[in-house]
């Protein structure tokens, strides 16, 4: 599996374009998202996802229709609704 474009939903022989994008993107928003294609049950590509890997405060998961609307939400992706509870990680450390 190539973490790097996270194209490995992709099946062999899929449009060089939507691997050309995946790589593009994983460039560009490394360290923030990892985008990657979901897969129907028919086997084909699906949605276009990123999954929040550095982004505070935003959503965990982004998904769109193509790749361009993705890259909208990557710039301005919305706000998470729930946020860290202060101190919750030191008090379940003490519970163990």
């Amino acid at each position: 599996m190539d973490t790097t474009t996270c194209d490995d939903n992709l099946p062999d022989g899929e449009d060089a374009r939507d691997h050309e994008l995946l790589s593009q993107l994983n460039t560009a928003y490394r360290g923030r998202w990892r985008i990657w294609r979901s897969v129907g049950e028919d086997g084909a590509p699906a949605a276009w996802v990123a999954t929040n890997t550095g982004v505070p405060d935003a959503v965990p998961t982004l998904h769109e229709g193509s790749p361009e609307l993705l890259r909208t939400q990557l710039e301005d992706p919305p706000r998470r609704c729930a946020r860290p509870l202060p101190g919750l990680g030191a008090a379940l450390q003490e519970e163990r």
